[in-house]
């Protein structure tokens, strides 16, 4: 009996020596350098926290301020008249969309773009107008304000793109109820475009009450201000609806200027309708030509 024991013993101990020297070769050998499944860097960089598969996908780098996003050394002051564009949709229109003469292609707007920048123009931002017009601001020899209605996004994919061959930025009139998320919104703002206020839903506004005409163009300001930490400082009227009631309701809701779709070059002087050309499709460069050439 004493033997069996003695021999059971033994075994158990032959047994967690064994053991032991897994560990030991397993274990302490890893933490002595042994190469691991770990993907090297080139070079040193933050460490990357996963996203939801739902969260939008945003650049992972501080993208470059567009030139025209500020002044430049070759600008000069200039009070006189602006031209002002405005594009609502772009790209093709769907089979059963209402209002098709609203979408300008891409390879249009693309042509039209190039076309400005061969015939010397530059966008800026309505900001830079207004500075350039009130606050002893500069602007260049042959400025140009490009604006665009609504919130879509080929608004803030595809244009800023093109735009950005130019070092131009744009201005976005955004509806602030249910259109771009606010990270699409910040993804122009970080390369220099402007972002304003076209109400909150979209009404015709001069149908509303006091207080309704009220909530549309404070709440949607509002909005902009505390979410994307911007002045949104001008206002667009929806579908160019507007009298005297809202222009003054626009007034007191702090913004310094508005936007009309009345063709024709905008002017300082009446900084609560300023003139703005719609480019609808089939309009061409041609037709870009032509109302510039008109005013």
């Amino acid at each position: 009996m004493r033997q069996r024991r003695l021999i059971v013993i033994v075994a158990v101990a032959a047994a967690l020596a064994v053991v032991a020297a897994l560990l030991y070769v397993s274990f302490g050998h890893h933490h002595r350098g042994a190469p691991t499944a770990r993907v090297a860097r080139s070079t040193p960089g933050p460490a990357v926290t996963p996203t939801p598969s739902s969260a939008p996908k945003l650049k992972t780098h501080t993208p470059h301020l567009l030139r025209n996003a500020r002044p430049q050394p070759d600008w000069r002051p200039h009070r006189g008249p602006v031209p002002i564009l405005v594009y609502h949709a772009l790209g093709s229109p769907p089979p059963s969309e209402p209002y098709p003469g609203l979408y300008v292609s891409r390879g249009v707007f693309e042509a039209q773009m190039a076309w400005l920048a061969r015939h010397g123009y530059q966008a800026v931002t309505l900001d830079e107008v207004m500075g350039a017009w009130y606050h002893g601001g500069t602007l260049p020899a042959k400025p140009i304000v490009i604006t665009f209605d609504n919130g879509y996004p080929a608004q803030v994919s595809f244009a800023p793109a093109v735009l950005s061959r130019y070092g131009w930025p744009g201005v976005l009139n955004e509806i602030t109820a249910g259109h771009l998320r606010p990270a699409q919104l910040k993804q122009v703002l970080a390369i220099g475009w402007e972002v304003d206020s076209h109400s909150v839903n979209h009404p015709d506004l001069t149908t509303l009450s006091p207080a309704e005409l009220r909530y549309q163009v404070v709440a949607s300001r509002r909005f902009l201000q505390r979410t994307l930490r911007i002045p949104a400082d001008s206002f667009c009227y929806p579908s160019s609806e507007y009298d005297s009631a809202v222009i003054a309701a626009v007034r007191a809701a702090g913004y310094s200027d508005a936007t009309t779709e009345n063709a024709g070059y905008a002017s300082r002087d009446r900084p609560f309708e300023l003139n703005r050309f719609e480019i609808e499709g089939g309009q061409g460069v041609a037709g870009l030509a032509a109302d510039l050439r008109s005013a």
